[in-house]
């Protein structure tokens, strides 16, 4: 199977899970600074997705620029990864709303999560059907943790679960060094 079609369809529902971010901004009431401050929470949590979402865009192209093939299995789970991806706007706007509350707070992380092992579990397929070793780094581990322990945790501190999740992801900016081939 060609892997352009994947890619093309991912950067696809990509485009649009952010057009549907931004569309759920909404503005200020009216055209104070303090209404302006009173979205902080609902902009903060657009940023972290958004920068959620691109950090996700740069390693899915990058690992698929190593492809090689792919199959059904990886056509699948791409799917799955995106369905996960999908309701990030959904989130997004939830925990914008009511950014201290546990059942935003954790149902926001634990997307984030679902994003990260069917992100993982696409990544391992690939490896194995590219005839490379399959092999979880550092930080594939800490970020499982990391969002894991977010999804469950973050209602009791939610500055750390952000704070946790910003930096995770944010180790992320570089992608993984190329592999050489097995």
């Amino acid at each position: 199977m060609e892997k352009n079609r994947l890619e093309a369809f991912s950067d696809g529902v990509l485009a649009i899970i952010i057009t549907i971010m931004i569309l759920e901004l909404k503005q200020p009431v009216s055209d104070g600074i303090k209404d302006l401050l009173h979205l902080l929470p609902t902009l903060l949590a657009y940023l972290l997705s958004y920068v959620f979402i691109a950090i996700y865009w740069v390693n899915h192209h990058q690992i698929f620029h190593d492809a090689e093939q792919v199959n059904v299995k990886i056509l699948w789970c791409n799917i799955a990864w995106l369905f996960s991806m999908s309701f990030i706007p959904f989130t997004t706007a939830w925990v914008g709303t009511y950014p201290s509350s546990w059942a935003p707070l954790s149902v926001y992380f634990l997307d984030m999560t679902l994003a990260c092992i069917t992100f993982h579990l696409m990544y391992c397929l690939i490896l194995r059907e590219n005839g490379k070793k399959v092999k979880l780094g550092l930080r594939s581990i800490v970020s499982l943790i990391t969002y894991t322990g977010a999804a469950m945790l973050g209602g009791f501190c939610p500055i750390a679960a952000y704070i946790a999740v910003a930096v995770v992801s944010c180790w992320w900016i570089f992608p993984e060094k190329k592999r050489k081939k097995a």
